[in-house]
């Protein structure tokens, strides 16, 4: 089960994941505005704190991020009583002000589906895109070496029949996009949490650095193989594009810079 604590470095920050830790939950830290939306993009949660000292002294955070986690997520409010070294909970999930309320709070999200905080609709879209597990540099082996399942192998340029050729890297498309992200067809294997390189020919050359958000088993007869992608960087000629086959960002998006982390 994870959790997400919306808290400032401290001890309050340091007893409530240790506390977490002993009920069973991996927690994850956003100390920053920057740290929280990333965390909002990326990971799944059961279930989101916030620490209120933290909500009430630091002016950075957004409202409409930390109101946006509250509808979505079970969440409770936290406050760290250092006197008593107790950490209190209030929340609808948690019931009343009390030394127990963080225990039921847990409890209470483990029947809570983990998920994402998706903003922005996807649109069905079918670019073309050259998918790497490493940055690429130009640089391929040497001709002749066996790759993945779906990898082109050679030399950079095109070949003898005038098409692209892109060394190591697996030449497929998407299947949706958005200005999060975007799904691509794929049977290679893949780790949620791995980053990857992804360059769109048509749009521009400069490859777009992802990770992996989503992963869907080659094999699975409802469910088509691929990998859910979340930018990490957003380059301008991709940005234009994705406007143009009709994506919306979310005005959350517009808040932290409309182009992703």
């Amino acid at each position: 089960m994870h959790m997400l604590l919306v808290a400032r470095k401290g001890q309050a920050k340091d007893r409530v994941v240790e506390e977490l830790r002993r009920l069973g939950a991996v927690c994850h830290v956003a100390e920053t505005p920057d740290e929280l939306v990333r965390a909002a993009r990326l990971c799944r949660y059961n279930g989101v704190l916030f620490d209120v000292p933290t909500l009430v002294r630091e002016k950075q955070l957004d409202k409409r991020v930390l109101q946006n986690l509250a509808e979505i997520y079970p969440s409770a409010r936290i406050k760290y009583d250092p006197v008593t070294d107790t950490v209190f909970a209030l929340g609808a999930e948690a019931g009343p002000l009390s030394q127990d309320g963080l225990s039921v709070f847990v409890a209470a999200c483990r029947d809570f589906l983990p998920r994402t905080m998706r903003r922005g609709e996807r649109v069905e879209a079918h670019l073309p895109a050259v998918l790497w597990r490493t940055p690429p540099d130009g640089r391929g082996g040497d001709a002749g070496d066996a790759g993945d399942a779906g990898e082109v192998v050679g030399p950079v340029g095109t070949g003898d029949d005038g098409v692209a050729c892109h060394p190591g890297g697996e030449m497929t498309c998407t299947l949706n996009v958005s200005y999060l992200g975007c799904f691509l067809f794929t049977t290679a294997v893949w780790t949620i949490g791995e980053e990857a390189w992804v360059v769109f020919p048509d749009v521009t050359e400069q490859p777009v650095r992802t990770r992996v958000a989503w992963y869907e088993p080659w094999a699975r007869r409802r469910a088509i193989p691929g990998v859910g992608l979340a930018f990490l960087e957003l380059p301008d000629a991709l940005f234009i594009e994705l406007g143009q086959l009709g994506c919306v960002p979310h005005e959350m998006d517009i808040a932290c810079g409309g182009k992703g982390l």
